[in-house]
């Protein structure tokens, strides 16, 4: 759209608009010249309207890094990424578009890079890792889109921030033990979470997102194949699991049994609730019966359970350690190395693509079964 207003006499501003940018601003082209008349203003109207389509044609094919940011967004983040993942890398370009605004994607260089992640850990920034990921993201989309050479990829020159090793905490078979007659303070389906998260190694929204349709009660077998998220935009969202693999996990028998009761309970439930019971809708739109869930339904956030989770553990922190609850998980695979099963099917039990993932983070117990190794030998001396 374009326009024109006479400022003075003999002199016109002209105007054309181009929609708004990436943070919402208004965008347009203004030039001010000098006319005898409307006539002649339209025609030089006409003339600027033509010359700044043809710059905004050759902006399209180099964009700024904002407006290359949003095409991201909707062609590929909004749809591909899951809702918390793209929720963290939003949260993360609050302090990654300031440094690249005004930047135009083929003129990012490598060392432009370089100096935005020296400025981040100078500012002691965290999140690092997952900046670098969203960076990377976002040129191998701007190669395989055509806007950038693939020879020019700023992101392949640039050395992957290292990320601070988490500490990884556990609890021993004692104190597993303990644990569990602690936790009888709770309410029954937060012992039950707790349980399995012991026992099964689930993480906590593959917990939450167990249903109905995954409970193999005859052969106390438990299906995972989805991770229950949730976000501020999207509220409640059932997604493929961390690894987007699907994997099957046997139950002991006293535990199935416990998750039969707490399923006929939700059944009972829903039946007394009747048109109040709303329930929740899976990724294929079809309603699921969670197991963890309100009176209508509803499923739990997923920082409840961190939240009843700590709370429990500060009023017993002169009884037994305190860690967090994703430690669990590895309190069970810990506890299942330790008495011999093999590395393979703990992986497997886990969920984890990769048994070197597996062998990093149990390090401890594969250390032990190497002083076990050697002591073998010393029945020879």
């Amino acid at each position: 759209m374009a326009s024109f207003k006479e400022v003075s006499k003999g002199r016109y501003r002209l105007y054309v608009e181009l929609g708004y940018d990436a943070e919402g601003k208004r965008k347009r082209k203004t030039k001010t010249v000098q006319a005898t008349g409307p006539r002649q203003v339209k025609k030089l109207l006409q003339e600027f309207e033509m010359e700044v389509l043809d710059s905004q044609h050759l902006e399209d094919e180099n964009p700024t890094f904002s407006d290359f940011l949003e095409r991201w967004k909707s062609n590929y983040a909004e749809t591909e990424l899951s809702a918390s993942t793209l929720e963290k890398y939003n949260n993360v370009l609050k302090y990654m578009k300031p440094y690249f605004k005004g930047k135009r994607m083929k003129d990012i260089s490598t060392f432009h890079i370089v100096q935005y992640f020296t400025k981040e850990r100078k500012a002691g920034r965290g999140s690092l890792e997952k900046k670098y990921n969203l960076l990377q993201s976002l040129f191998k989309y701007a190669v395989k889109w055509r806007i950038i050479d693939d020879k020019a990829n700023p992101i392949e020159g640039v050395d992957r921030p290292k990320a601070k090793k988490k500490k990884v905490d556990f609890y021993d078979k004692e104190e597993i033990e303990l644990l569990f007659k602690l936790a009888k303070e709770l309410l029954p389906y937060q012992q039950l979470i707790i349980k399995l998260a012991v026992t099964a190694g689930l993480r906590r929204g593959e917990i939450l997102a167990l249903a109905d349709d995954v409970l193999d009660f005859p052969n106390r077998k438990i299906h995972i194949k989805r991770s229950l998220q949730y976000t501020k935009e999207k509220g409640h969202v059932l997604k493929e699991t961390k690894t987007e693999e699907e994997r099957t996990v046997t139950i002991p028998e006293v535990l199935m049994k416990e998750i039969h009761k707490s399923y006929v309970r939700k059944l009972n439930l829903k039946m007394e609730m009747g048109t109040q019971w709303k329930g929740f809708k899976g990724r294929d739109s079809k309603k699921v019966m969670l197991l963890f869930s309100d009176e209508c339904g509803i499923p739990f956030r997923p920082d409840s359970v961190t939240q009843f989770w700590n709370r429990f553990m500060i009023r017993h922190n002169d009884k037994i350690k305190r860690i967090r609850f994703h430690d669990l998980r590895h309190s069970s695979a810990s506890l299942i190395l330790s008495e011999g099963v093999n590395m393979k099917v703990v992986q497997k039990r886990l969920g984890h693509k990769n048994i070197k993932t597996t062998l990093n983070i149990y390090s401890h117990v594969t250390e032990k079964d190497d002083e076990e190794a050697s002591n073998v030998f010393d029945q020879l001396f």
